[in-house]
């Protein structure tokens, strides 16, 4: 199994993804898929919660069935690997919490106010109904969503800058997807990330908007110039 030779820069990788069509059917290297899942793994959180959760998809069989629940996209059994981000909006009150607090303590976040502190607004931000505010905070959804996008992407560019093409997908079915993989009901299943090498051309740079249509300088309309 060959490994992809050298890394992008990011600014090139920004530059010049497309999202794949079609994928060579060809593994990933074991250490490439290691760094691209560590990449995601250290993207931030609030409070460190870290509450996404990656299913690495890249047996014959499990790809089948994840195709199936993704409208019968080719892509996912063509690409080297198919990593399914989801969110666990239930993983701070069932030891994540302690962990983090555990870790901390290991790199000298030892302030037991402060950690008093943390846990008692997780519990206002997430302790709410998920789909409804909780607290302080937005609805428990939007949050996972926002958190594991982060790390989603994170990873998407690591995968770039290492030589692959990548594939971000939002069009699955996700009750679906939690039957073909086992993940549990509560886990939301945010997005899906397909890795591997182009087949046949690229696609055109279809452009995006002038600065001046959305970016603005302090406030809401006001152009800004750079």
């Amino acid at each position: 199994m060959a490994k992809v030779a050298g890394e992008k820069l990011l600014s090139e990788a920004v530059q010049e993804r497309r999202a794949t069509r079609s994928f060579e059917q060809v593994p990933i290297h074991s250490a490439d898929l290691k760094k691209i899942l560590e990449s995601g793994l250290t993207a931030p959180s609030a409070y460190n919660l870290q509450p996404w959760r990656f299913v690495v998809v890249r047996e014959r069989e499990h790809k089948k069935r994840l195709r199936a629940a993704a409208f019968n996209q080719a892509k996912i059994e063509e690409a080297s690997a198919v990593i399914v981000a989801c969110g666990d909006p239930q993983g701070w009150k069932e030891g994540d919490l302690d962990e983090v607090a555990r870790i901390g303590k290991q790199h000298g976040f030892d302030n037991e106010q402060k950690i008093e502190k943390n846990r008692l607004e997780v519990a206002s931000l997430l302790g709410g109904t998920p789909g409804k505010t909780g607290g302080i905070g937005p609805s428990v959804a939007v949050w996972i969503n926002r958190h594991v996008m982060i790390a989603c992407t994170t990873m998407m560019w690591t995968a770039e800058t290492l030589g692959y093409d990548t594939a971000p997908m939002e069009g699955f079915e996700e009750d679906k997807v939690r039957v073909a993989l086992n993940i549990p009901e509560h886990v939301r299943v945010v997005a899906l990330l397909a890795i591997g090498r182009r087949k046949g051309p690229d696609k055109p740079f279809a452009g995006r908007f002038p600065s001046s249509r959305t970016v603005f300088a302090d406030e809401w309309g006001k152009g800004m110039e750079f």
